[in-house]
């Protein structure tokens, strides 16, 4: 397959800080998911980054990024920072800081239906975020990384005087690890990946359905749905977004992009916002004071 990469320079803004780099507008797109005879392929192109090292205006700086979701009716994407065990809600136009949300509040959430509050156990890897315009409710996920005491939990967040609070929390199944999540317009059902494997969860009993998978995919990281429901996006492992026509169950033609040429180091989530992904990076080896420690990378696509 042979590929084409247009590279112009254009005005990007990190935080408040203006820069110039080069935007590689075509990426490369994986030679077997895309055919000899497909018509045509999309592009991507970065638009610009949101800062959280620190925030835009702020002293606060997220301890790295893990999962992100949007809530259209705040204009607010959430992000869920692993290291320090909290969650970030921020304006994705200005990249401006509205709240976090500390370790304190999910630790101390009561299990739903009853029992001890979450502990720390509970708070010690977030993962991914999940918004559900239906019901108006945020799901955060927290893993089991890094020692067996650690147990896997998803907290339910509802609006309380208006701005969302941590409502209760759910034991996850042993071994449940869910590093991407995402809530469906389609039959209204929150699905949750990790690897391969993509499953529904059942917040109310705290159970998630039996696992399918997607060919070629593997490696999921982040995952989002398109407004309508139509498609599924997922950042994977080796820094590829991928599109997933969720009726077929199939990758889009055309639609594997490489993230790295932008500089995504590790693509840990992804939220569509308007007609843009916003793809938050999780890598933790650049050196604090670097713009682009765990940014947030605004990307176009066309068409």
């Amino acid at each position: 397959m042979s590929k084409a990469v247009l590279t112009c320079t254009r005005d990007v803004f990190v935080g408040s800080t203006k820069w110039r780099r080069a935007a590689l507008i075509a990426v490369a797109i994986t030679a077997f998911l895309l055919p000899a005879h497909a018509a045509f392929a999309a592009t991507l192109e970065l638009d610009g980054t949101i800062r959280t090292s620190p925030f835009t205006g702020s002293s606060v700086s997220m301890g790295d990024n893990e999962g992100s979701a949007f809530v259209p009716s705040d204009n607010s994407l959430w992000l869920a920072g692993d290291n320090k065990k909290e969650i970030y809600e921020v304006d994705p136009t200005t990249g401006v800081l509205k709240r976090t949300i500390a370790r304190s509040a999910f630790n101390n959430a009561p299990r739903l239906g009853g029992g001890p509050p979450a502990g720390a156990d509970r708070t010690n890897d977030f993962e991914a975020i999940a918004y559900d315009r239906a019901n108006d409710v945020l799901y955060v996920f927290s893993g089991k990384c890094c020692n067996s005491s650690i147990l896997p939990t998803a907290f339910r967040l509802t609006r309380q005087s208006g701005q969302f609070q941590v409502e209760s929390y759910q034991a996850l199944p042993t071994g449940a690890d869910y590093t991407g999540a995402a809530w469906s317009p389609t039959d209204g059902k929150v699905y949750v990946g990790k690897g391969r494997d993509v499953r529904w969860f059942d917040y109310a009993s705290g159970t998630a359905s039996p696992s399918f998978r997607v060919a070629v995919v593997t490696g999921i990281l982040g995952m989002d749905f398109s407004p309508d429901g139509a498609d599924l996006f997922v950042t994977v492992n080796s820094e590829k977004l991928i599109r997933i026509n969720w009726s077929t169950r199939k990758v889009v033609s055309g639609w594997t992009f490489d993230l790295t040429p932008f500089g995504i180091r590790d693509s840990r989530a992804v939220a569509t916002i308007g007609n843009q992904f916003f793809v938050s990076d999780g890598y933790d080896g650049r050196p604090k004071g670097d713009p682009l420690r765990h940014a947030v990378f605004v990307l176009d696509v066309t068409p």
